[in-house]
């Protein structure tokens, strides 16, 4: 912004002094010469200004994602996000199972130990009946011999 009016002021007085000069050819050539340099100085200020422009353009460009590139972006962490998620449910299920399993053996243990506690105690029941049977029957011997020596006695 301040070249083009650099310019136009530096043409100003180049045709103002151009026009105190004694021969009109003089300050005509002067005025073309000077309308010339003018008309270059505005011409190298508009590329300067343009390539200014295009490079900042590049530079924000540059800098800015587009549209495109954002929607990828998020594409591609939903589908991270829900490959992780993925693996989680299958660990989750993985666990799940081992659990169950583990829970199922674990069952399957304790009713055989309690099938097993339950067989020993029915053996116990029995042998302890089988005991108290035949100590009964003895001391019923012991009775009766008791019985048959008192009564023989009288």
């Amino acid at each position: 912004m301040q070249k083009p009016f650099v310019t136009a002021l530096l043409l100003a007085a180049t045709l103002g002094l151009a026009a105190c000069d004694s021969e009109p050819q003089d300050k005509l050539d002067a005025a073309k010469e000077s309308l010339s340099d003018a008309a270059e100085s505005v011409q190298d200020a508009a590329k300067e200004t343009q390539a200014a422009a295009e490079q900042k353009l590049e530079q924000m460009s540059e800098q800015t994602p587009t549209s495109e590139e954002v929607i990828e972006a998020a594409n591609d962490a939903a589908a991270e996000a829900a490959d992780n998620t993925e693996q989680a449910l299958g660990d989750a299920a993985d666990a799940t199972e081992e659990a169950a399993g583990d829970t199922k053996s674990k069952l399957d243990t304790a009713a055989e130990n309690v099938k097993n506690s339950a067989k020993e105690l029915q053996q116990d029941a029995k042998d302890a009946a089988s005991k108290l049977k035949e100590e009964s029957k003895n001391l019923a011997a012991e009775a009766k011999e008791k019985y048959n020596e008192a009564t023989k006695a009288e």
